[in-house]
């Protein structure tokens, strides 16, 4: 219906025979336009949709109108294309109006958002994400050569998901070509790898005819339009249920305020196993959905919330209180790399939900200072924004790393910088990886405080080495919270000191004490307090540490010699 509704906005409104054979031609024309809009490109058929692109047929019109009646030519031109005119304000208006109508701040108050002044970083380090999309590509990659006829497939949009307990990057098995797709029935299934460790990649074998690769009906976002014709449909992305079951997640919605501020009303899952559709409303999804609100609504989200919540002009030219999602990107090269988004990257909160994070910058493309970051809930929506002025943002994070690889930077490059709390104090977690194919080859970590940077070959020996940097005092940063860290709770002890020695390490004088009847060994710096270097055997001392488990060496954060007075 659409279709045709489409094509009459093209004809000239006149039922004369000898105007028939020019509105052939404008109904094939409209027709065409109708073709592109809603067949390829897949558009929503609702009257929003067809309001906000009035303007393409009134342009059409003013171009091609020929006044044929001699009478009050002149006077009846110039009616239609004043009307015309109008119809083609109103369709851009219509797509600009909250900025037109001076209310854009509204597109910020759409945004379900929080601020929080908490400091510390809401993103779960017992699940720390060391594993980037290049990475998981790399990985992915390897295990295509297993398939049969591996050159018909490619790895498809990554995404990332919960799968046993963990964050994982799951993508769909592709097809890798428009003829290939042609001739192909059905993918093989879809791949997945941890986003937490190194690990090898592995393929679900389920096979599908439908596919964001296969073309006409047998395309994965044509064949939801079926279901849900007038609405908006958002990026669909392949997920594992508890059973590691494959779908597709396909979330649809509408616009608030002309066509800006995207809303989700529910979600179409398909089954790689049986081809079935299910349509679920956005409060019945079932539990296992991770991403109800796909990373093109956090991003907008963001956008709106951190440059508009005090208007355009504001936003333009004085620009108090705006802040933008930082903007950083790498230096790899990955041919084929697919991602669902380069500006909000999935993580695990303190509750073990999925989130979207991004951190928050000023307008100035050299930023390299935090203003904030955002979480937001993959399946409500909700956005939290904490302010973190005084640290460096991620892409500061990255730059940091670069300096630290030296000659090594013509061949690897960082890659996406996230937040966490480890051992008390706030830092980016950064992979280094190749820039031709995104191996990882190193893991960093830097303090946000004051950028700096430990390099090593694995999560663990980098943790390590954090840990070890912050009982040296070369961090100084220590936010003395706990919420979400790596398991390091603090804690105080007294006791008699059966053995103490002091290390130089690193240009740093490091003190081993040993206390009666306690099988730890605590690491003191001078910085934890002066009373180390006077301390001697059988002196009864008092210190705080940080209790890290499984860790029979541990840091110390204060000490006091209770028997000097």
């Amino acid at each position: 219906m659409f279709y045709i509704i489409f094509s009459i906005l093209f004809l000239k409104p006149s039922i004369k025979k000898e105007d028939i054979p020019g509105n052939i031609g404008r109904f094939i024309t409209g027709f065409i336009f109708s073709f592109v809009f809603f067949y390829l490109f897949n558009k929503d058929r609702s009257i929003s949709y067809i309001l906000s692109i009035l303007w393409i047929p009134a342009i059409f019109q003013s171009a091609s109108y020929e006044i044929i009646s001699e009478k009050n030519k002149i006077k009846t031109k110039a009616y239609i294309n004043w009307s015309l005119a109008l119809v083609i304000i109103i369709s851009i208006g219509y797509n600009f109006f909250p900025y037109i109508s001076f209310g854009s701040k509204n597109l910020a108050k759409m945004v379900p958002v929080q601020n929080s002044t908490e400091l510390v970083s809401k993103i779960d380090s017992e699940h720390i994400i060391v594993i980037s999309p290049e990475t998981a590509y790399y990985e992915m990659q390897k295990m295509i050569g297993t398939l049969d006829n591996p050159s018909k497939y490619k790895i498809g949009q990554l995404g990332v998901t919960m799968t046993n307990g963990e964050a994982s990057y799951v993508a769909p098995i592709e097809v890798d070509g428009f003829f290939r797709a042609l001739s192909t029935k059905e993918i093989p299934g879809v791949i997945y790898v941890s986003a937490e460790k190194a690990e090898q990649a592995r393929v679900i074998n389920s096979p599908t005819g439908i596919s964001d690769s296969f073309v006409f009906s047998n395309d994965l976002l044509r064949n939801l339009r079926k279901y849900k014709k007038d609405k908006v449909l958002f990026e669909a992305n392949a997920e594992l249920d508890d059973d590691g079951n494959a779908y597709y997640i396909g979330s649809y919605g509408h616009y608030k305020y002309g066509r800006k501020v995207p809303e989700i009303d529910g979600v179409l899952i398909y089954s790689f196993k049986d081809g079935q559709v299910k349509d679920y409303s956005i409060d019945k999804v079932p539990d296992w959905v991770d991403e109800i609100y796909p990373s093109d609504v956090s991003e907008k989200y963001n956008k709106y919330f951190g440059t508009l919540m005090t208007g355009l002009a504001n936003k333009l030219f004085s620009k108090n209180g705006v802040h933008i999602p930082t903007r950083w990107s790498s230096d790899t090269n990955v041919e084929g790399l697919s991602v669902n988004s380069n500006e909000v990257i999935g993580v695990i909160d303190g509750q073990g939900d999925l989130k979207w994070f991004t951190d928050h910058t000023n307008t100035s493309d050299s930023s390299t200072t935090m203003t904030g970051y955002t979480l937001m809930d993959m399946k409500t929506g909700k956005l939290i924004y904490y302010k973190t002025p005084g640290y460096i943002n991620g892409k500061g994070a990255m730059n940091a790393v670069d300096k630290t690889l030296g000659a090594d930077k013509a061949n690897w490059t960082p890659v996406q910088p996230l937040f966490y709390n480890i051992f008390g104090t706030e830092a980016w977690v950064v992979p280094v990886v190749n820039k031709t194919d995104g191996a990882l080859i190193k893991i960093a970590i830097v303090a946000a405080k004051n950028s700096y940077v430990v390099l090593e070959d694995s999560k663990e020996a980098a943790i390590e080495s954090f840990k070890n940097a912050i009982a040296y005092g070369e961090i100084a940063d220590s936010s003395d919270k706990n919420a979400n860290s790596t398991k390091a709770e603090e804690k105080i002890i007294t006791g008699i000191v059966s053995r103490i020695n002091g290390v130089s390490e690193n240009g740093n004088t490091i003190f081993y004490v040993k206390l009666e009847n306690v099988d730890t060994l605590f690491m003191v710096n001078k910085s934890a307090g002066s009373d180390i270097v006077i301390t001697k055997e059988k002196d009864e001392v008092e210190l705080s540490y940080l209790d890290i488990v499984d860790n029979d060496i541990v840091s110390t954060t204060s000490f006091k010699n209770k028997t000097i007075k």
